[in-house]
């Protein structure tokens, strides 16, 4: 599926705005940006429930079919599972014995084979957004559009759909437009990523593009990148000229990058010419589900340096050296 130039508008407030983008066959696109930016009313224009002002939807080979999933799963109470999972084929005129089938095919597609004739609310909220999913996958859509569908779901149950569907995606071959906040979810499925703010596109890329080469301080904000310091501050930090980077350049460093140590604690890296060594202060210790992160004041800056479960973890306010090897150090442009 390709757009060019999609413009979406609310009266006289635009929405989208000269939305280009391509989702080749076969691909997972996740679609990431701040509340308000526009991600729902993107799917919502490609699923044809919103008019686009301008702009045109092309596919590959001649007119793809889409199927839009919610947040919320929007069963049909008074139906039960396997009539909810037939309701679109029956809407289109599918006869009875094929689409019982097809229904049927897609009750062990979802592992629910025990739950045909149950009805929605006899469902735990993971198995009642599974058959949400299903009721639009029955239908074969080329484009699967994907508004946020396990974000009402607690981590566990979510992480388990989306390495479910992410299998099943892969199996079948069908597109996925994927609409996330969460950036784990995110990450573990997508072929690219796109962020889009205030309407506009900002980056696609595959997904470490965005760590290796934000395209501005937008982006590398919104994926909190830690560190992030402009030109004149990093080499008033570093204590010297950083030849080749321009003037409006920005730089940012990983927190696992960062070495932190005790006062009159040596190491053989001090050796390490390229390793820049400033006292600072711990300010904060934040627990992390898989380590820490230390807050450090350094001249004003304030640096986020990560250790390990295995790591020593200093006190609270006490004085540390921290090293930056400011070989790592990525820049990005400004805007």
């Amino acid at each position: 599926m390709k757009l060019d130039g999609i413009r979406i508008s609310y009266g006289n407030l635009t929405i989208i705005d000269n939305c280009h983008l391509h989702i080749p066959e076969g691909e997972i696109f996740v679609l990431m940006g701040p509340s308000g930016s526009g991600k729902s009313t993107l799917l919502k224009g490609i699923a044809g429930l919103i008019p686009l002002e301008a702009g045109t939807i092309s596919w590959e080979l001649a007119r793809g079919k889409t199927g839009l999933v919610f947040q919320e799963p929007r069963l049909f109470p008074h139906m039960t599972v396997l009539e909810n999972l037939a309701f679109g084929l029956r809407a289109q005129g599918t006869p009875a014995k094929e689409r019982n089938s097809r229904a049927r095919e897609y009750l062990s597609i979802l592992q629910l084979e025990e739950h045909g004739n149950r009805y929605p609310h006899q469902l735990s909220g993971g198995q009642q957004q599974r058959v949400s999913l299903g009721r639009v996958l029955v239908m074969k859509p080329d484009l699967l559009l994907l508004d946020e569908p396990f974000s009402s779901l607690d981590t566990p149950l979510r992480k388990q759909l989306t390495e479910w569907l992410y299998q099943l995606q892969r199996k079948q071959g069908f597109s996925i437009l994927w609409v996330t906040h969460y950036m784990d979810e995110a990450y573990s499925v997508a072929d690219k990523v796109g962020v889009i703010m205030d309407g506009n596109i900002l980056q696609v890329g595959k997904p470490l593009d965005f760590y290796q080469t934000p395209m501005s301080e937008r982006v590398a904000a919104f994926f909190s990148l830690p560190n992030r310091f402009n030109l004149q501050r990093w080499q008033e930090w570093i204590g010297k000229s950083l030849r080749n980077i321009d003037v409006n350049m920005l730089g940012w460093i990983p927190a696992n990058a960062l070495i932190l140590q005790k006062l009159g604690e040596i190491t053989a890296q001090d050796e390490n010419c390229k390793i820049v060594w400033r006292e600072g202060i711990v300010s904060r210790i934040k627990h992390e589900p898989k380590g820490y992160l230390v807050m450090v004041e350094v001249a004003g800056l304030s640096f986020e340096v990560e250790l390990s479960v295995l790591d020593k973890i200093p006190n609270q306010m006490e004085q540390v050296r921290i090293g930056v090897p400011f070989e790592k150090i990525i820049w990005y442009p400004e805007n």
